[in-house]
């Protein structure tokens, strides 16, 4: 299925919708702390390549199709890595698409950013940012090369 998605940073508007994807996967976050998450991003004044970013997939009518948290690590073995300790794709008819775009636009980001490696941590709901194991090392996850 060709359909376009609309890749970046959360946008005000979205934070809610975002949410149902994040509970729907059990993350043990209630909609307060998923909206003050959210709002220090909209908060800062500055980008901050060390910090956690919500990244949303929307589709044409709106719907959000994905979402992931990312922050640029450095690693005692890899050197600099971009960490995605979330990474959650709900389509009924496209999730190779939305996996896709989603990982070309971390593919970008990690490029831009220096870093060798992306590691997107195993979906455990205990691994939440700013958890000790934001890159998911120890609860499994894949280390993906940055080309």
């Amino acid at each position: 299925m060709a359909v376009a998605y609309l890749i970046g940073p959360i946008k005000c508007h979205q934070v809610d919708k975002t949410y149902k994807l994040i509970e729907a996967v059990g993350y043990h976050v209630n909609l307060q702390v998923w909206r003050d998450f959210c709002e220090a991003a909209f908060a800062r004044n500055w980008p901050s390549p060390y910090v956690e970013e919500v990244i949303t997939a929307e589709n044409p009518l709106g719907y959000i199709a994905g979402v992931c948290i990312m922050r640029r690590t450095h690693d005692k073995i890899y050197g600099n890595v971009l960490g995605v300790p979330v990474f959650i794709v709900a389509s009924a008819a496209d999730s190779r698409g939305v996996s896709r775009s989603l990982l070309n636009y971390l593919l970008a980001i990690a490029r831009n950013r220096h870093c060798g490696f992306i590691r997107v941590a195993a979906l455990q709901p205990t691994n939440w940012p700013g958890s000790t194991d934001i890159c998911g090392r120890n609860g499994g996850g894949i280390l993906i090369p940055v080309q």
